[in-house]
């Protein structure tokens, strides 16, 4: 384990290790009762303990930190019975043990596509380090990025030194429990979806910004977020059909029912809100979500384009985003017609 110099070494290396398992979870036969991460580091903790080498305490240590299922515990169950080393780092019970010091989040108020949200902690030996998790409102409130930064007030001096495109981003303090438990709900989502679209170092920051939840005293579950009714969703295509956007179409016309379309796919399967539009939402709409869900006749794939239009004018006017947000969203709608 050379090279490892602190706390957040150990827990990074063997996030990372266990990261490489998460990705490769699917490759294995295994059947439901099965744990991934035992059958591919099972043999792999057993081989770490029986050399004994220096640093294998260190290894087993950081492993049984970052895992709370079988293969932690077994980690841990040899970790306790190999001697102590003179060599052994003076920090190794720190390893796994943080407390949770600030948090905060990060968004932009014109699209919200997604949210960073930063849990700020700081190990024994005084060292500070804060994870962000980035979770993505178009994909259901999900899990997507990961990032590692030395503090939340580093985070918001980059901020001011680099101007943001479009939507000015802000960073706004939270309590650690709340960001604790937005991260685990997010996370959670993660999980039960089979092949998340998630970047490349989600897998190796997995671990950790599950640990470091995990180590916040007094979270509770992240309220579920209430499904929009169906009368609700009529009334608020009534009020689109009766605005100055909508006052042309038809109650039973293929543009009425376009913007039925566009209320049922934000309120099921995005994050719930029907008036958040943004050229990545018209993009997930139009190229992915009707091609797959909708079953119409041609009238009604023509209509869609200006349909859409009026809906995105209409969403942008209640909810008072700038015209220039509004315009960039409308101008990706013919991008993606065909």
């Amino acid at each position: 384990m050379e090279g490892l110099a602190d706390p957040l070494d150990v827990e990074l290396w063997a996030s990372h290790m266990l990261g490489t398992m998460w990705e490769q979870r699917t490759g294995l036969p295994l059947d439901e009762s099965e744990d991934y991460a035992l059958v591919y580091g099972g043999p792999l903790i057993e081989t770490i303990a029986r050399t004994g080498v220096p640093g294998a305490r260190t290894a087993l240590t950081g492993i049984a930190a970052v895992d709370d299922g079988e293969l932690g515990g077994l980690a841990r169950g040899f970790a306790d019975g190999l001697p102590k080393l003179e060599s052994e780092p003076s920090w190794l019970p720190c390893v796994g043990e943080a407390t949770a010091t600030s948090a905060a989040v990060m968004r932009d108020d014109v699209f919200d596509d997604g949210f960073t949200v930063f849990l700020e902690a700081r190990h024994a030996t005084g060292d500070t380090h804060a994870v962000g998790v980035y979770i993505d409102n178009n994909l259901g409130v999900m899990a997507k990025d990961i990032l590692l930064a030395d503090s939340i007030d580093r985070v918001a001096e980059i901020m001011r030194g680099s101007p943001s495109e479009g939507g000015e981003l802000r960073l706004d303090r939270i309590e650690p429990a709340a960001a604790a438990a937005e991260i685990c709900a997010a996370m959670e989502l993660t999980e039960m979806t089979l092949d998340p679209p998630v970047s490349e170092e989600y897998a190796a920051l997995r671990a950790l910004a599950m640990l470091r939840a995990d180590e916040v005293p007094g979270v509770t579950s992240r309220p579920e977020r209430e499904e929009m009714s169906v009368a609700e969703r009529d009334v608020l295509r009534e009020e689109f059909l009766s605005s100055p956007e909508g006052r042309g179409f038809a109650a039973d016309g293929d543009e009425a029912f376009a913007a039925s379309l566009a209320i049922d796919f934000c309120a099921d399967y995005v994050d719930g809100r029907p008036l958040r539009w943004s050229p990545v939402v018209v993009e997930l709409f139009m190229a992915r979500w009707v091609p797959r869900k909708v079953l119409a006749d041609e009238d009604l794939f023509a209509a869609l384009p200006s349909a859409l239009d009026a809906w995105v004018r209409f969403a942008g006017r209640e909810r008072g985003i700038p015209e220039w947000a509004i315009e960039a969203t409308r101008e990706a709608i013919p991008r993606w017609r065909d």
